[in-house]
């Protein structure tokens, strides 16, 4: 038995999985406790807390997405839950090839991936959650730079540069950490939900998505899938971010980004 550490961006549906975890997993140590379920069809947002422990108080806040700044005193932490503990899931979303490489000898990271083709739903329910709850990030207060922009942008602009910077995170992610080929996706959520038991059953964890409350997620959050329009484009590598009609913003942008253009608005 082993424990698994769980990495996603936000919007990836790693909540969500967490929230199936915990009802299936009662014996399991987590660093994350049940949240509230948002139930508003307009945000489809699954909700959950840290879990304060003065045992391993670095690894109870990695849900926070906060920089690890004592990345020595995080692997005591970790080896000390391993020696503790049978079984553990971890959550957290800090892409840090130092972290990574620290840890891999002691305990495999697992990300919840996705492509390309699957970029606009992960942007698009970041962006709209982070719009519903008045975040910080909404008002580009995550980098003094851009929050220095934002005191001149109105809010629809400021929406446009924060699309912008997610799509640059998440498409580095990406690539540095080859989340096209994790274990698991995010489209699985959707398109393969036996590959998502299956990883989970393997390691020894029980998670069950044939539920209501995952059926309700994956209908709530289906407005977020990529258009046909996008999909037939990136396949074809014609990246008209100009496309108005068929296009929506977060898929313009994308292909922005992919054209080796500069910021500009579109809208």
């Amino acid at each position: 038995m082993s424990g698994v550490l769980l990495r996603w961006l936000g919007g990836g549906g790693g909540d969500t999985l967490c929230q199936l975890l915990m009802n299936n997993n009662p014996d399991t140590y987590m660093n994350f406790i049940p949240g509230i379920i948002d139930h508003n069809v307009s945000t489809g947002r699954t909700i959950i807390d840290d879990d304060l422990d003065a045992d391993y108080p670095l690894v109870s806040q990695l849900g926070r997405a906060n920089p690890i700044i004592d990345r020595g005193k995080l692997k005591e932490e970790f080896v000390k839950l391993i020696k503790e503990h049978d079984k553990f899931i971890v959550k957290f979303h800090n892409f840090d090839q130092e972290f990574d490489d620290m840890l891999k000898d002691h305990i495999d990271i697992n990300d919840v991936g996705f492509n390309l083709g699957f970029l606009p739903f992960v942007i698009q329910a970041n962006i709209e959650k982070f719009s519903n709850t008045q975040h910080p990030m909404y008002d580009l207060k995550y980098n003094k730079t851009l929050e220095r922009i934002g005191k001149k942008l109105n809010d629809h602009q400021k929406r446009q540069v924060l699309t912008w910077s997610m799509i640059l995170h998440a498409i580095k992610c990406l690539n540095e950490f080859k989340l096209d080929k994790a274990l698991i996706s995010t489209q699985d959520l959707f398109y393969d939900n036996r590959r998502v038991e299956d990883f989970f059953k393997e390691r020894g964890y029980n998670i069950r998505l044939n539920t209501q409350f995952f059926s309700d997620w994956k209908n709530n959050n289906t407005k977020y899938l990529p258009s046909k329009k996008y999909q037939s484009c990136l396949e074809n590598k014609d990246y008209d971010y100009n496309n108005q009609k068929e296009l929506s913003i977060v898929e313009r942008y994308i292909f922005l980004s992919l054209a080796g253009q500069n910021f500009t608005f579109l809208d």
